[in-house]
C-alpha cells in the first residue's frame, strides 16, 4: 500500500496525537536539517529547533534524535536539553538518566579502523571522496564527486571493502550519496527504537506511543519495528517504504511538529 499525506489525513490521526503520550523519533539530515553537499554545514533551523522545544514543554512527550553522526556530532548541532541523542543509528545513545554504548568487539574495531586507512589510499584519486570516522562505524561521502565518476568510486569501495565483508566484520549500507559501514553486529535504528520504548515505558508507567520521522534506508528499520504500534512518517517525495504515512519535505516536518504542539497545548 502507498503512504498516505499525512497533513492531508491530519483529522484521522489528531486525536491520538492530541491525547497519547508521545515518544517522537526523528532522524537529523533530510529530516530535521537540509542534506549538503558538505555535511558541516547542516544545521537546525530556528523554526525547528522551536517546534521542538515547545513539544518538550508540553509533556507527556518524549523526543529522541537518532542519526548515522557520531554522538557528539548530533548532540553539537541539535543542542536541546532534555532530548535523547542517538549516534551511530542508535549504537551510542545518551540522554536525561542514560548512557549506552553498543559492545563492538575490539577485534571489529581493529577491522574497522584498518580498513579506513585502506579506503583512504582506495580513494586519493577520486576528487571529492571523503572518509569520516565516526568512533564505531565509517562512511565514505560521495556528495562533493562528480556524478559521472561516483560509481567508479563506489566500486572502490566495495573492492576495498570486500575481505572484511566476506569475514563477517563489517556491513555496508548504501544512502543517499553516502556509503556506511559498520560492525556486523545485530542492532540497528529499529532495535535502539524498541530498546528506548520500553526503559520509556518502565519510567512513566505507560506505554508511549511512538512517532518515526526519517528520510533514508537506515529509517526503514525503525519504520518496521513499530509499524503496529506507532506511527512511520518517511520524509521525502513518496517511494515504496515501510511508512503508513509521508511527508514531503523538511518544511512539512517543521509544519507538523508545529501542528503537534499547537494541539498538545491545547
Amino acid at each position: 500500500m502507498a503512504a498516505k499525506h499525512l497533513l492531508e489525513f491530519w483529522d484521522e490521526l489528531e486525536g491520538d496525537l492530541a491525547e497519547r503520550f508521545l515518544y517522537l523519533f526523528l532522524d537529523f539530515d533530510g529530516t530535521l536539517s537540509p542534506i549538503f553537499r558538505d555535511p558541516g554545514r547542516a544545521l537546525l533551523s530556528l523554526r525547528m529547533r522551536r517546534g521542538l522545544e515547545k513539544l518538550l514543554r508540553t509533556g507527556r512527550c518524549r523526543i529522541a534524535v537518532i542519526s548515522g553522526r557520531s554522538l557528539e556530532d548530533i548532540r553539537n548541532r541539535v543542542r536541546i536539553a532534555g532530548i535523547v541523542y542517538g549516534g551511530n543509528h542508535g549504537m551510542e545513545v545518551e540522554g536525561p538518566g542514560m548512557t549506552f554504548r553498543y559492545p563492538v568487539p575490539e577485534k571489529t574495531r581493529c577491522a574497522l579502523g584498518e580498513l579506513r586507512g585502506q579506503l583512504e589510499k582506495a580513494l586519493l584519486l577520486v576528487p571529492g571522496a571523503f572518509v569520516e570516522d565516526k568512533g564505531l562505524t565509517l562512511a565514505v561521502h560521495l556528495r562533493r564527486v562528480k556524478r559521472g565518476t561516483r560509481p567508479a568510486a563506489m566500486q572502490a569501495v566495495l573492492e576495498t571493502a570486500r575481505p572484511y565483508r566476506l569475514r563477517g566484520e563489517i556491513v555496508l549500507r548504501s544512502g543517499k550519496e553516502v556509503c556506511e559501514i559498520r560492525p556486523s553486529v545485530a542492532w540497528d535504528k529499529g532495535k535502539t527504537v524498541l530498546w528506548l520504548l520500553e526503559k520509556a515505558e518502565g519510567t512513566v508507567g505507560e506505554a508511549p506511543w511512538p512517532v518515526c520521522l526519517g528520510d533514508d534506508r537506515t529509517d526503514e528499520d525503525a519504520f518496521r519495528a513499530i509499524r503496529n504500534r506507532g506511527l512511520a512518517v518517511f520524509v521525502g517525495e513518496p517511494r515504496e517504504t515501510e511508512a503508513m504515512y509521508y511527508l514531503g519535505s523538511i518544511g512539512e516536518v517543521a509544519e507538523f511538529l508545529g501542528r503537534l504542539a499547537r494541539i498538545r497545548k491545547g
